[in-house]
């Protein structure tokens, strides 16, 4: 059970994440907001479930404490999440701000994620290609990220 969360904990994950060289992203077209990922995320709001019938289900995960731990993308029963290099995603909020398309009902109903993350609305979706390419492969590695120093 991860220990609960609290500002201290916040800031100090916050801190840890920021030296993270790379960032979960789900893939929204294909998630089924299972939770699988939410369960075996070791920090806590990293990952969030919105959507309450099936046409809205998803997950997005809060880039600002996300760790890079691959938990989530090893356990994903639907192959939907990626890690992607951290400078692909700078200046993102969450994954909602990096999906390829908008094809999700996210992206036509907003109301259903929390205000303070809605920085995905009215923005093109995200074209980068290194980002594409991963999603594209089965089970992909990121490049130069995980080797040895």
């Amino acid at each position: 059970m991860p220990v609960p969360m609290n500002p201290e904990r916040r800031a100090a994950l916050v801190k840890g994440a920021s030296r993270a060289k790379i960032k979960a992203l789900v893939n929204l077209t294909a998630c089924t907001g299972c939770e699988v990922c939410i369960a075996v995320c070791p920090v806590p709001s990293c990952i969030e479930k919105f959507g309450e019938d099936p046409t809205s289900f998803g997950v997005y995960v809060n880039y600002d404490i996300c760790i890079g731990c691959q938990l989530c993308v090893k356990d994903c029963p639907w192959d939907t999440i990626r890690m992607v290099p951290t400078p692909s995603v700078a200046g993102h909020q969450t994954s909602l701000d990096s999906q390829p398309n908008h094809e999700h009902a996210v992206f036509s109903r907003p109301e259903l994620v929390p205000e303070e993350i809605r920085a995905f609305e009215g923005k093109p979706h995200f074209d980068n290609h290194q980002v594409k390419d991963l999603f594209q492969k089965q089970n992909p590695q990121v490049p130069n990220i995980m080797g040895p120093k």
